[in-house]
């Protein structure tokens, strides 16, 4: 895995070309983790590029199905949202040995640095993902918060104080994060919300009809930058 790390690193500046810019909207309305309400319309999109992940382990092998997915995110009273969209003709919502469930996952590094490795941290540098399965999408919240210090160490924090939830129709995907801008949770990303700030952060896609579960996923393969509008 050390060996696995140093590779990564070294690639890093050669994939810092695909890096988005995501600015944030703002709204005086509650939209919580609501993915269809009306205020997502005014809220400025962008567009991510997802590659197949470096495999984490042997076993896990084949090519990631999902290249890219849209992304809002909206400043509201209560805190913090952030919108995926993206193509799959099929929404997989079971979870059995033999059969796995769509997912997203959206990665922040805990110190806010982007010199911190974008795939699950390392070296005590810790990261916090968000984390929806469609398996668990049907009890109204299906969000997990978690933390990482590389590969093998993801934990469930504590304090569960991140919302999400989806909806599948015309063959897309609409998941919604929430939480509100302070957390009291240890080991949260402190989200910096000055006016003309930003935030690195990355994405990750499952889709289970393709098998892809685990370190099998869909990411991109380097910080992008959430900036908050002056």
């Amino acid at each position: 895995m050390r060996r696995l790390a140093l590779v990564l690193l070294a690639l890093l500046p050669a994939l810092a070309m695909a890096q988005a810019e995501i600015r944030i909207g703002r709204t005086a309305v509650a939209v919580g983790a609501d993915p269809d309400h009306p205020a997502w319309d005014a809220a400025p999109a962008s567009v991510i590029k997802l590659e197949t992940a470096f495999p984490g382990h042997p076993s896990i092998v084949g090519t990631a199905v999902t290249q890219g997915a849209e992304i809002r995110a909206l400043a509201t009273p209560a805190g913090l949202a952030i919108r995926l969209e993206w193509d799959d003709p099929v929404a997989d919502t079971q979870k059995t040995p033999d059969r796995f469930a769509d997912g997203i996952a959206i990665q922040f590094p805990r110190d806010g640095k982007t010199d911190t490795m974008p795939y699950m941290g390392g070296a005590g540098r810790h990261v916090n993902i968000w984390y929806w399965s469609a398996a668990r999408n049907a009890s109204g919240d299906a969000a997990e918060n978690l933390w990482a210090d590389g590969f093998g160490t993801l934990t469930r924090m504590p304090t569960q104080d991140v919302k999400a939830r989806g909806r599948h129709a015309d063959g897309k995907w609409r998941v919604v994060f929430f939480r509100a801008l302070r957390s009291s949770g240890p080991g949260a990303v402190k989200l910096r919300a000055a006016p003309g700030g930003s935030q690195p952060l990355a994405f990750a896609v499952w889709d289970g009809a393709n098998d892809e579960r685990d370190g099998f996923k869909a990411v991109t393969m380097q910080w992008q930058s959430l900036r908050w509008e002056k």
